[in-house]
């Protein structure tokens, strides 16, 4: 239930939705048309400015951890939301966020982690069987990456049960004791960690894909809206109630 929840006011709190609520009302509620439609364009600018976004990203995420900061550790967690199964054309296809995987196979070929455990099922309300680990694993094994490196945990639907099943999957392993590297996205990284502390999982955090970096004057940064930036506002609003949703829930 919490599941399908979380989707519903998700949609309802993306500013593509509060442009389009603006913009039906504007023709209903006709005394008020003028001043709907200029807050839809206010809403237009304000979410599809790019400088404004890279501002508040930078307050938000987590900045990224030097190599040196890693240290050696037995296993890392990559979070997924990066891949899913395309049928149409028979192969995994990789999204915004492959750069976790990518970070975390890195480590695991640099020795900074012995094993590594990609959690991730199927984020779908009605394609419960599209389990992305599984279809990343056999991705991995075409790709000559050795099994017994690799852990698939395919049944966790969001970031509260890809904590708990990597905690079940520590404790008989007698791993549960030891740290374990936490890699996802950088404006992700501060709910992913809360949630795996929650389940008593000590965590080093090594954010992958950041958003952020140094900060651009550039008169069409500063003005002209991006569809880009729009889209990237839906991410992290995303993230947001997500958060605020887990520390409610008392999941994170």
């Amino acid at each position: 239930m919490f599941f399908l929840f979380s989707k519903i006011v998700s949609f309802l709190f993306m500013p593509l939705s509060w442009v389009m609520l603006l913009l039906v009302i504007s023709f209903i509620w006709k005394k008020r048309a003028r001043k709907l439609r200029i807050a839809a364009a206010v809403v237009l600018f304000v979410f599809g400015n790019g400088f404004i976004l890279h501002e508040v990203n930078l307050l938000w995420e987590v900045p990224v951890t030097s190599d040196e900061d890693v240290g050696q550790h037995q296993v890392g967690v990559v979070l997924g939301g990066y891949a899913y199964y395309s049928p149409e054309n028979e192969r995994v296809t990789f999204r915004n966020s492959t750069d976790r995987l990518m970070q975390g196979l890195r480590l695991l070929a640099d020795g900074k982690v012995n094993h590594l455990i990609l959690s991730g099922g199927s984020g779908y309300v009605t394609q419960p069987e599209m389990r992305e680990s599984l279809y990343v694993g056999q991705f991995l094994q075409d790709m000559n990456i050795p099994k017994l490196d690799v852990t698939l945990e395919s049944e966790s639907r969001n970031t509260r049960e890809n904590a708990m099943y990597t905690a079940s999957f520590l404790q008989e392993k007698g791993w549960d004791k030891q740290r374990i590297v936490l890699i996802t996205s950088a404006y992700h990284m501060r709910r992913a960690k809360a949630c795996f502390e929650k389940q008593g999982i000590e965590v080093v955090v090594f954010p992958a894909d950041p958003t952020t970096g140094e900060r651009m004057f550039y008169l069409d940064h500063l003005l002209l809206p991006s569809s880009e930036t729009f889209s990237q506002w839906n991410v992290l609003i995303h993230e947001w109630i997500g958060f605020i949703s887990y520390k409610a829930m008392g999941y994170a």
